[in-house]
């Protein structure tokens, strides 16, 4: 087994979504699920059904990082699917996010085909008895991802 065993943290990640800055303060989990199809035939002596995979649904990840003036990127993309309506698919990315370790080289990857904003936040709840700083949400719908380790 070639390589370090020992598990990789967290905390210490960028994300190349196609825009200048790649830190994100937050990703939410990759995820994937197949439904199960139920079918029996009518001469089956077992009487119960058999199982088979159906389709797979990837679930949207959120990206999350601080506000900064004068970046609109997050803006921007997210605009394009509104300006499109659901024409065309130039607002299509493919994205990397990259696991980093100890010595912030890229340990893990994973690749998201077609990438697509769904909604975007602007700014997180306002209030004046916390002291947090100012986070912008972006929600991406994609096809599928794949993982490498470099």
């Amino acid at each position: 087994m070639a390589g370090n065993i020992d598990p990789l943290e967290d905390f210490s990640f960028v994300v190349d979504w196609g825009g200048v800055r790649t830190g994100m303060t937050r990703v939410s989990p990759l995820r994937w699920s197949t439904t199960v199809v139920n079918h029996r035939d009518g001469s089956d002596p077992t009487h119960s059904p058999q199982k088979t995979p159906g389709l797979t649904a990837y679930d949207p990840i959120v990206l999350e990082r601080e506000i900064v003036q004068g970046d609109l990127e997050f803006q921007a993309w997210a605009s394009e699917v509104v300006d499109a309506a659901g024409g065309g698919s130039t607002y299509r990315r493919d994205i990397m996010i990259r696991l980093l370790d100890g010595q912030r080289n890229v340990a893990v990857a994973f690749r998201l085909r077609n990438c697509w904003p769904s909604g975007y936040e602007a700014i997180t709840e306002l209030n004046a008895d916390t002291s947090h700083i100012a986070i912008e949400r972006l929600t991406l719908e994609y096809d599928s991802f794949l993982r490498s380790d470099e």
